[in-house]
């Protein structure tokens, strides 16, 4: 089982550049196509006539953009040199959201970056990585901004809680889990939800066995705080190692208003590897 399209977005930040390079190891490790989606934010000209010197404001903000994205496409162009016709470039200009869910929804699996708040050059649009993981239908691995990762994933560390978006994400991980280590962790909270009493750990372990994967099975007793689970999921990452977190996104977007799981929230905020998310 593998991926046939990995997708990253670019922006013009150094993290970038780190992440390209790290989807270029999964498009290679699958032999799947890479796809580069570069987004940039068109400004409205409604306002055309109702500022003085706004067309001169507009066509320096046009050639400043232009600038930025053909810098972005040339290193994008001199790093996948050698995948040949198995790399394409996308620029869409507009509304970044929009733009790139609609490019988002072609992919096998969507990598992006954690939004660092003290780089401007990284940034998109407001909740751009949570509106991406809750609307895209896709897999989201989100890689830190923090430190370089460079190689695929060889250990993987798997949150599981019973719910529909726990079994969303393990199965769509399972192309990364073949070869890899995997360890499946079992949350108990304090008041187990009625849909997770027959969907235990064993169970996983039995799904991934079908797969040819042989999973490590742990139960581990949560407290009920959203905060302490992170806390806990970073924790045991750094006890065994893994260089890759899959968990389920739990939240739901309303009328522009993202509201998410306070673990998913603790995960994008403080993460220390890269964690695979599905909604």
């Amino acid at each position: 089982m593998t991926y046939a399209s990995v997708m990253v977005h670019l922006d013009a930040s150094e993290a970038a550049v780190h992440r390209l390079h790290l989807a270029m190891q999964y498009a290679r490790a699958h032999r799947a196509r890479l796809i580069g989606v570069y987004a940039s934010f068109t400004p409205s000209p409604s306002w055309f006539y109702m500022m003085e010197g706004a067309a001169r404001y507009l066509e320096e903000d046009r050639h400043r953009r232009d600038r930025v994205r053909d810098v972005v496409h040339a290193n994008f162009r001199d790093a996948t040199a050698a995948l040949g016709e198995y790399a394409e470039w996308r620029a869409v200009e507009g509304d970044p959201l929009a733009l790139v869910l609609r490019e988002a929804r072609e992919a096998d699996l969507l990598i992006v970056g954690q939004r660092n708040p003290d780089d401007p050059a990284g940034f998109v649009a407001a909740d751009f990585v949570e509106t991406l993981i809750l609307e895209s239908g896709r897999p989201v691995l989100v890689v830190p901004y923090a430190g370089r990762f460079t190689q695929v994933a060889q250990r993987l560390l798997v949150a599981w809680s019973g719910g529909r978006e726990s079994a969303r994400a393990l199965h769509d991980a399972l192309p990364l889990m073949q070869g890899a280590s995997v360890r499946v962790l079992q949350m108990l909270g304090e008041r187990p939800q009625h849909w997770a009493e027959d969907t235990t750990v064993g169970q996983v372990a039995r799904a991934l066995k079908v797969h040819g994967i042989d999973a490590t099975v742990e139960e581990v007793r949560c407290v009920e705080s959203d905060v302490a689970i992170g806390e806990m999921l970073l924790s045991r990452a750094a006890d065994c190692n893994a260089d890759l977190i899959v968990m389920g996104a739990y939240g739901h977007s309303r009328l522009r208003e993202l509201v998410l799981g306070g673990v998913t929230r603790t995960l994008l905020a403080t993460m220390t590897v890269p964690v695979l998310l599905s909604h």
